[in-house]
């Protein structure tokens, strides 16, 4: 049977338009540029079994999409690690919890994102003078104090869009709050989206799905070059393949997406919005320890630094293994410095502020492993792609809206958690529902 799709791109979200497709008896072949399947998921095993997530490690309780797919493919989840109240580190001092102020202005966030529907931002009554406020502006006045600004501004922009809050608009904020219900849904550990990890690292799921599309489903190695159609379908080309089509899906992020030669040309437009949803930029490291040494000191291992290279930690250990695993996480302007660096000068400034958090014996890691996302060719950043500010009322109605034959898939363009798993999997099954609406299956 020939080809009559094509879907570019093997993480969550093209192998999820994938099995809606063959499950509606349409035969569809996924193209990926890389040697693995997953896309920004990626697991690294220490000699001593220790798993180590490099890329996407968590799911939520309200994730039902990705939640459900572990289910079917019988994949286990673990909880996230959590011992004692997190903490938050100003340039004072030690605090426990967040700034007093920070939850009222999250809720006034909060009450802006359910003004947003997150298939249409840029409809929203507010959507222009949002979409030209960036977030650190907003805070400015919105913040009772620059503390509870600067935290804020760190723990939103930086840990949920991996971006500066002055490269972020108020409404892409408001627009990912109400994708992922809410900011405490968004911001938790237990009961929200970081509740939860996989057993043996997201990677397995993807490895499931590709499986679950037979042995000739998935071709690695074949970055997409060129795609053009007519009248008749679609042509793919890779380095070596060309590969004929009714439809083709391009499920990866649109930065990516637009370097990719279409004939004929993209609609000025969609050109456009390819040019104006920069990935994220974050840098994430592990330092393993021969046992979580804070724990008994008393401390978290999860806080929120309000100044130097880390914006946040986390607690990162396995039930499975003894080790102590503190994973740090440098986000925007802070993470661009972090790559200037040698990798001396880096491991130094990144353990100096895993000490400030849990104390000096941070400085000692038996392991120290760093993975940039935004060196990766195939990816160029994560967490994932963000319109400019502007840019959702000049270009987001181009996001969704499929150019002729070709459809756009990929977490950035789901409107429910958008940006997570869960997100890229709704996207996939949008694409494929609407070639299969289109060819009136």
């Amino acid at each position: 049977m020939a080809t009559e799709v094509v879907v570019v791109g093997a993480a969550f979200s093209g192998l999820a338009a994938a099995l809606t497709l063959a499950r509606a008896g349409v035969r569809a072949r996924v193209l990926e540029a890389r040697d693995r399947v997953g896309g920004r998921v990626l697991t690294r095993w220490l000699a001593d079994g220790t798993q180590l997530d490099l890329g996407a490690q968590w799911v939520g309780p309200t994730q039902e999409r990705v939640n459900g797919l572990l289910a079917r493919y019988g994949i286990g989840t673990f909880a996230s690690a959590a011992y004692g109240p997190s903490t938050v580190l100003f340039p004072d001092g030690r605090h426990a919890g967040a700034p007093e102020a920070a939850g009222r202005v999250l809720d006034l966030l909060d009450a802006y994102a359910e003004r947003v529907d997150p298939s249409a931002p840029w409809a929203a009554a507010q959507a222009a003078e949002w979409d030209r406020t960036t977030l650190a502006g907003w805070l400015r006045t919105a913040a009772p104090d620059p503390a509870t600004a600067r935290y804020l501004g760190r723990l939103l922009a930086g840990g949920l869009l991996a971006a500066g809050p002055d490269e972020i608009s108020l409404l892409q904020m408001a627009f990912y709050l109400r994708s992922g219900g809410g900011s405490r849904a968004l911001l938790a550990m237990a009961g929200g989206a970081q509740q939860d990890r996989v057993v043996g690292g997201p990677p397995v799921l993807a490895e499931a799905l590709a499986a679950a599309l037979g042995p000739d489903a998935v071709r690695l190695g074949a970055p997409v070059r060129t795609i053009a159609q007519d009248h008749a379908g679609v042509v793919v080309h890779t380095d070596t393949d060309r590969v004929e089509a009714d439809a083709v899906v391009v499920a990866v992020p649109p930065t990516l997406a637009g370097r990719i030669r279409y004939d004929p040309p993209l609609p000025a437009l969609r050109d456009a919005l390819t040019q104006r949803m920069p990935m994220g930029s974050a840098f994430k490291v592990h330092a393993v320890y021969p046992e979580p040494f804070w724990r008994a000191d008393g401390r978290s291992g999860v806080a929120v630094c309000l100044a130097g290279p880390v914006t946040e930690t986390v607690d990162n250990g396995t039930p499975d293994s003894a080790r102590g695993v503190l994973t740090a996480f440098s986000y925007g302007p802070e993470a661009n410095a972090l790559r200037r660096m040698s990798p001396a000068q880096r491991r130094a400034g990144l353990l100096d502020a895993l000490a400030a958090v849990v104390g000096p014996a941070a400085r000692r890691p038996e392991e120290f492993v760093e993975y940039d996302w935004s060196a990766d060719e195939w990816t160029r950043g994560c967490f994932c792609g963000a319109p400019t500010p502007g840019s959702w009322c000049g270009y987001g109605p181009e996001l969704r809206r499929p150019v002729g034959r070709v459809h756009w898939a990929g977490t950035e363009t789901a409107t429910r958690w958008a940006g997570y798993l869960d997100g890229a999997i709704e996207a996939g099954e949008r694409a494929a529902a609407e070639i299969l609406a289109g060819a009136g299956r």
